[in-house]
């Protein structure tokens, strides 16, 4: 299973999720990537041979400790709770 989610769901929102585990010690790595509004990912991937290079227009990584990953899992499920 990939640790990267493609969002595309609002077309002027659009970007990537990763969840890495372990790049600093007993932390979560989760960065975002914000893409260009213009690009189309249905149809591209970030990781595309010809995906413009300036189709990244932010770029965030953060750790989480593990009580912050699972806090952000059930701030995530009580989220979905009220969709």
């Amino acid at each position: 299973m990939s640790n990267r989610i493609k969002c595309n769901s609002v077309s002027y929102r659009t970007g990537y999720v990763e969840i890495t585990a372990g790049i600093h010690d007993d932390c979560v790595n989760l960065e975002t990537w914000n893409i260009h509004p213009e690009i189309d990912l249905a149809t591209r991937d970030l990781h595309d041979a010809d995906f413009p290079a300036d189709g990244v227009i932010g770029n965030t990584e953060i750790e989480l400790s593990a009580n912050d990953a699972r806090r952000l899992i059930r701030l995530l499920e009580v989220a979905l709770e009220k969709l």
